[in-house]
């Protein structure tokens, strides 16, 4: 009805029946390009070859119908769009290239304060770097109209940065500019590089986007090298990194003073630390410090979207209080409609925690619109697919984010999580034994193996692995523990599967019809009265969620 068009064509009965049992209707998007991606994946759904993957009930139904226009934050839908690529460093000290990614990334930054241009972030910009693809091959892979591109020369204190913004569709140059002049001179010229491009485009800013492009919250610049530093040394991974990223910041802190977005940038390291599971028994201290910093930060500055972002960060992950982390989210987005952050960690509230998998994939779909390169936006958007039901086009998701950091062991413990949902046993095993070769001690990675011993059956060597340490670090995340109650279901260690999936559930892990109909490795437990009455709580929790 909404289309047109019938589903499977006009045929005979028996060519009917037969497409109707194997083949998938083409996608609504081709037929009609007005239809909301959630009421598109709300047709998809009904659609479903297996009956338990679709609606139940026409309530349920509904419900989908009536989420998909409640979000409840405004996302923009700019009609143009650019990639700045990275800037190339042609100064004498090739030790430079930290500052020339410094440079792209503020530019980029700057770029996403306006709210009619669709900018590619930073992590998928970077992927061009010393590319020698030409202009519209990089365009058409980012689906952008508009290029930028320059280089910087840095020598002592002497800048010279060139720029020229390109029209991908003709090859045309738009504008082009050459800038002189020393650091102390590098925030003028990101803005001026910036304003350029804007007025280039003929795009209108309202005062409050001028004013944020015009603002800058370092203003010395020997602090800002310091923290660009330890965006680099962030952006590398791995704990030395991170412990590197620290000193940085703790220098720049030490000549600038108390700082916003300093204190940001710290707590987001500590975030990570804790996250990755580095430092086991140190976890408390260092979840402790990155509270402080989110703290720190808004009382320096109540609006910052970083404070704010990274506030939420920690309720949703380490202290279960969802609805809180999704307000923190919701309030940066305010400010900053394009903070990676808070869009990506919004997705994943609601497509990986409170059971608004529909949101949460419209969430990771207008992130790949910015960020297609982001190997965990396509790992988070399988895992929402999952969570939906939807493993196969979970799979597919998974796997795209795996291709693109195949030597990852955090996207190497994804995908094998998914695959294993898949019923793909012996490809997950394999990929967390490279994992467990790669980074042994990752308290991830360690994740992994209980999973693989689960679906050995190796029930000894799964209870093994949880020490005191590890067991307090899982603790504390709401789908760490749902998995592993769906693991010590496998293995028949029922009422221990039932102790996790509470603790779960009080860490805001409500995602009802997954936990109830569609993970197939909570089947054991799913008659026990325990479960059934978790469900009662579950189910209400999932239908009442509103923020």
């Amino acid at each position: 009805m909404v289309t047109g068009e019938m589903p499977f064509g006009r045929k005979p009965d028996q060519a009917l029946v037969y497409s109707i049992l194997n083949e998938t209707p083409q996608p609504i998007a081709r037929l009609r390009t007005d239809i909301p991606k959630p009421v598109e994946q709300i047709i998809a759904k009904a659609m479903e070859k297996d009956r338990s993957r679709r609606f139940q009930t026409m309530a349920e139904m509904l419900q989908e119908l009536k989420s998909a226009s409640t979000l409840g934050i405004s996302l923009p839908q700019p009609e143009k769009s650019i990639i700045v690529l990275p800037l190339e460093n042609i100064s004498p000290d090739p030790e430079q290239d930290y500052f020339c990614d410094g440079m792209t990334e503020e530019i980029i930054s700057d770029l996403s304060k306006v709210h009619s241009l669709r900018v590619i972030s930073r992590t998928s910009s970077m992927m061009f770097k010393g590319t020698r693809k030409d202009i519209a091959t990089i365009a058409r892979e980012v689906n952008v109209r508009y290029v930028l591109e320059g280089s910087v020369r840095k020598a002592g204190k002497n800048l010279r940065i060139t720029a020229q913004l390109i029209d991908a569709s003709n090859d045309a140059h738009l504008w082009a500019e050459k800038y002189m002049g020393t650091l102390d001179d590098v925030f003028d010229i990101q803005e001026k590089v910036s304003l350029s491009i804007v007025e280039a485009l003929k795009l209108t800013l309202s005062p409050e986007e001028t004013l944020n492009i015009a603002q800058r919250p370092l203003s010395n610049v020997q602090a800002y090298e310091f923290y660009i530093r330890a965006r680099e040394a962030v952006w590398k991974g791995g704990e030395e990194a991170l412990d590197q990223a620290i000193r940085y910041i703790q220098s720049g802190l030490d000549i600038i003073g108390d700082n916003a977005i300093m204190y940001a940038g710290l707590g987001y390291i500590y975030y990570q630390i804790v996250n990755f599971g580095y430092k086991q028994a140190e976890q408390d201290f260092y979840l402790r410090k990155a509270e402080e910093c989110a703290k720190k930060t808004l009382e320096l500055d109540p609006e910052s979207p970083q404070g704010h972002a990274l506030l939420g960060m920690i309720y949703q992950a380490f202290y279960g209080n969802q609805r809180e982390s999704i307000r923190c989210f919701k309030r940066a987005l305010a400010n900053d409609p394009n903070n990676h952050e808070a869009l990506f960690w919004l997705a994943v509230g609601y497509g990986m925690m409170v059971g608004k998998t529909r949101e949460g994939i419209l969430l990771f779909d207008r992130l790949l619109q910015v960020d297609p390169f982001d190997a965990q936006n396509h790992t988070c958007l399988g895992f929402a697919y999952v969570y939906d039901g939807q493993f196969g086009r979970g799979l597919n998701h998974s796997r795209k984010g795996y291709q693109m950091d195949p030597v990852s062991p955090h996207n190497q413990v994804i995908f094998a999580w998914v695959l294993a949902y898949n019923r793909r046993f012996k490809e997950a095993i394999a990929l967390i034994n490279k994992a467990s070769k790669i980074a042994p001690g990752l308290g991830l990675v360690q994740f992994g193996l209980f999973l693989k011993y689960a679906l050995q059956g190796q029930k000894r060597k799964a209870l093994q692995l949880l020490t005191p340490e590890f067991k307090k670090m899982l603790q504390r995340d709401p789908q760490w523990s749902q998995i592993l109650a769906s693991c010590c279901s496998l293995l028949g260690e029922n009422e221990r599967a039932l102790d996790w999936l509470e603790n779960a559930v009080e860490r805001g892990f409500t995602i009802y019809p997954f936990l109830n109909d569609h993970d197939p490795f909570l089947a054991n437990i799913r008659g026990e009265e325990r479960f059934k009455k978790l469900m009662e709580r579950v189910k209400y929790e999932w239908e009442h969620f509103e923020v």
